[in-house]
């Protein structure tokens, strides 16, 4: 037999599963819908407080885009959410966290926390 290289006496490692995998793939899901959220409504924003100064055309329904209640929820959700998950993800890409899941049940409280917060303001 050819010898390739391998001992075959070595013991092989097993490969410890994490208990929940897949929270990484929530927090992957979640801040590639809120990138998307946030490419959409960014725009419309940017685009009807500039119709709502008069600086650009269709002043009319779009300039109501500017004060609605909706979007303005969306987008806070959308930012403080797929910020703190960006955050996470350089935590973990320079090596501060270990473990995946606290830090994403911290930052998912966290961020909903500061959601209810803004949404409560928003309201009132």
């Amino acid at each position: 037999m050819a010898n390739s290289g391998i001992e075959m006496n070595k013991p092989v490692h097993e490969v410890k599963l994490k208990q929940r995998p897949f929270v990484g793939f929530i927090a992957w899901a979640i801040q590639r819908a809120t990138a998307l959220i946030l490419f959409f409504l960014l725009p419309i924003k940017i685009y009807s407080g500039y119709a709502i100064i008069g600086k650009l055309p269709g002043s009319g329904v779009i300039s109501t885009l500017h004060v609605n209640a909706v979007i303005d929820s969306l987008l806070i959700f959308a930012l403080i959410f797929h910020a703190l998950y960006g955050f996470r993800v350089i935590l973990i890409d320079i090596g501060i966290v270990k473990d995946n899941r606290s830090v994403f049940a911290t930052f998912t409280i966290l961020a909903a926390v500061l959601c209810a917060i803004s949404f409560f303001v928003i309201v009132s």
